[in-house]
């Protein structure tokens, strides 16, 4: 089983001014070296998150070790023994009222720095220039994208446009996988298409924000604990373990 931490640290503030490019291969001389899996996966559990327990579950099956992390933590600076962050589905506004500028400015440099950062669904709005949702106020502008949003849930059909990059490892042409009310993606520059739905939105894209991978789903990898979708039977969980050791900028496992 997965083994949860509960420490609380800070992270020191970094000096660089971060670019958004394409996630094949990092900037020369960029990102984390060797063990960057020795840290943690860190999973937003604080204020709107209703779907981190299904994220919880899946590192779980994977047996990676994670932590939860607060908006408290977040805004005071404490994803230092992070090699990622997740943030899960969830209710949108409440992560923008949560997290607020300071949290999403702790963010955008625990990125910037070599974190990775793989948004799923409210994950997803939050990370683009701006949020949908009413206001339309700032996001993360961690990648180029803009999020159409989207209700409905259920079983989608999603097409792999790139099954040579290593988050499709394993996919060659279809994958059925959980959906609920994400995002229909409309990428900008340096962002890459992973796999699109029917109507040729994006459902799967990936960037790379300075020294930091951010990786970007408007479906559920990880299944669905209220819709009854184990993400090993529905064969989506090794979606999130790509995404995890992509986005990580660590070695894969043999």
């Amino acid at each position: 089983m997965g083994v949860r931490w509960v420490l609380w640290t800070s992270i020191c503030l970094l000096l660089f001014t971060p670019v958004v490019s394409g996630c094949t291969a990092l900037p020369k001389g960029g990102g984390a070296k060797g063990g960057a899996m020795d840290k943690l996966v860190c999973v937003y559990a604080g204020d709107g998150a209703v779907l981190a327990r299904d994220v919880e579950i899946a590192l779980d099956k994977l047996e990676t070790p994670y932590r939860e992390v607060g908006e408290q933590a977040i805004r005071d600076s404490g994803l230092e023994d992070c090699s990622l962050l997740i943030i899960p589905g969830g209710y949108t506004a409440q992560y923008v009222d949560a997290l607020g500028e300071e949290g999403f400015e702790q963010i955008r440099e625990f990125v910037a720095g070599g974190g990775g950062y793989i948004g799923i669904c409210a994950g997803a709005y939050i990370a683009a220039q701006s949020v949908e949702v009413p206001g339309r106020p700032p996001g993360l502008g961690i990648i180029e994208i803009e999020n159409e949003r989207r209700a409905g849930r259920g079983i989608r059909t999603i097409a792999i446009a790139k099954p040579e990059h290593s988050v499709m490892q394993g996919y060659e042409e279809e994958v059925d996988i959980w959906y609920k009310n994400g995002p229909m993606i409309k990428v900008g520059e340096g962002v890459e298409t992973l796999a699109v739905y029917g109507e040729g939105s994006a459902a799967i894209v990936c960037a790379t924000y300075s020294q930091g991978r951010v990786v970007i789903f408007s479906p559920h990898p990880e299944g669905s604990l209220e819709g009854g979708v184990d993400p090993e039977e529905a064969g989506t969980l090794k979606l999130l373990e790509n995404a995890i050791v992509f986005a990580s900028q660590a070695e894969a496992q043999q």
